[in-house]
């Protein structure tokens, strides 16, 4: 069986994602990569085709505007070269998530013509949470790859948790194209682990990935100074790309308390980010919106990975999977993070406790777990399609 992984961003974590994916999937069948012209080809294994077919597009959640620049207009016609596809003899086509700028190409080309076509959806949320969660160019953003998506012809959907799937039925998707894979363990900032001889500090918390305004930054602030006033060396890290400027203005006590806080606002690489998780005890996921477990985060598989406690709310993580890791906690409610935070830290009998519980979920979420989950669905969608044949 040959796969083909369609690659259409840079940022984030969905290259990380599918260099995960596409690696395990490598063992069980023939893989491609078709991507864009940058640095992450090195996440790929050498087993794999990597192709760069696309021009990159520039984007930051701290200035989401440049999405609209003149420059991603221009490099969002090179993703007609989805077309050279039609080249490859390949059973499935597998996008780990469906872009605005892309859509209109897979249509074009009738790439479901070809053979089945899959996609991730990471986080299904309904149109109307967009509009509440977001500013207007980001509500742009992710209103054109909604309305977009519903051009592309897929024959399944891959969702995360039970509760995703529940938003697509609602949505109107038909149950039997839905198939719940749960989100691997990232792996692969382990590699840079041996190069960080930092072991976890004491009273360390992280928070790490984009900064949205649905991270919970602000819910994490609030609850600095609750923490301070029981264990006074605590340190917050608080370490991503995005706009933080609007959370430490809204922050009064800031002057007070930055020295107990370390902020990396910027595009953080694999290496610094391995640095900052040795060095946390526990990592905080303190995320707003709607919903209970629709998302299972990467940055939670992360923390997993490296044996971390997690408190997380339960927009971030479905209980099943936080079970014994760590804290769930109510979303917009910094006394319960603050609480938590303390309880964990305190406790170093329950937070080892909590550390090999972690480990051990990493283990079952393994991506060669992960990956023959995915081969299976593979075969029957290619078992579908020759039965119609």
């Amino acid at each position: 069986m040959k796969v083909v992984y369609i690659l259409a961003v840079s940022w984030g974590g969905i290259p990380h994602y599918t260099a995960e994916l596409a690696n395990a999937v490598s063992k069980y069948a023939d893989v491609v990569v078709l991507k864009p012209k940058d640095h992450n080809d090195s996440l790929f294994s050498k087993d794999i085709e990597v192709m760069q077919v696309f021009k990159p597009l520039q984007f930051s959640r701290g200035n989401i505007k440049r999405a609209y620049s003149l420059g991603n207009f221009r490099n969002m016609f090179s993703y007609v070269n989805v077309k050279i596809i039609n080249k490859i003899n390949t059973d499935v086509i597998h996008f780990p998530e469906l872009y605005p700028y892309l859509n209109p190409f897979v249509c074009l080309y009738r790439l479901s013509n070809k053979c089945p076509i899959i996609y991730t959806s990471h986080a299904p949320l309904p149109l109307k949470t967009y509009i509440r969660l977001w500013t207007l160019p980001e509500t742009l953003v992710y209103s054109v790859s909604v309305v977009t998506k519903m051009l592309v012809k897929v024959n399944k959907i891959i969702v995360h948790t039970q509760e995703a799937k529940n938003i697509l039925i609602r949505s109107g998707v038909n149950p039997e194209k839905i198939e719940v894979i749960p989100h691997g363990v990232y792996t692969l900032f382990k590699k840079y682990k041996q190069n960080n001889e930092k072991e976890a500090e004491e009273n360390c918390i992280l928070l790490f990935g984009q900064i949205g305004r649905n991270k919970g930054v602000d819910i994490l602030l609030k609850a600095v100074p609750i923490v301070l006033n029981e264990i006074n060396d605590a340190k917050f890290i608080i370490a991503g790309e995005g706009n933080i400027s609007i959370h430490l203005k809204n922050f009064k006590d800031y002057e007070k308390y930055k020295h107990n806080i370390e902020i990396y606002n910027k595009f953080i690489p694999n290496d610094f980010a391995s640095y900052l998780f040795c060095r946390a005890k526990v990592v905080v996921l303190p995320y707003k919106g709607v919903g209970r477990g629709i998302n299972q985060s990467g940055v939670l598989t992360i923390a997993l990975s490296f044996g971390k406690p997690v408190i997380a709310t339960y927009v971030a993580t479905t209980p099943e999977i936080i079970r014994g890791c760590g804290i769930i906690i109510p979303p917009n409610n910094s006394k319960a993070l603050a609480e938590a935070i303390i309880t964990i830290l305190k406790d170093e009998r329950l937070r080892k406790k909590m550390s090999r519980n972690a480990l051990k979920m990493a283990e079952k979420l393994s991506w060669d777990n992960i990956a023959k989950m995915h081969m299976k669905v593979y075969k029957e969608v290619l078992n579908e399609r020759r039965s119609r044949s």
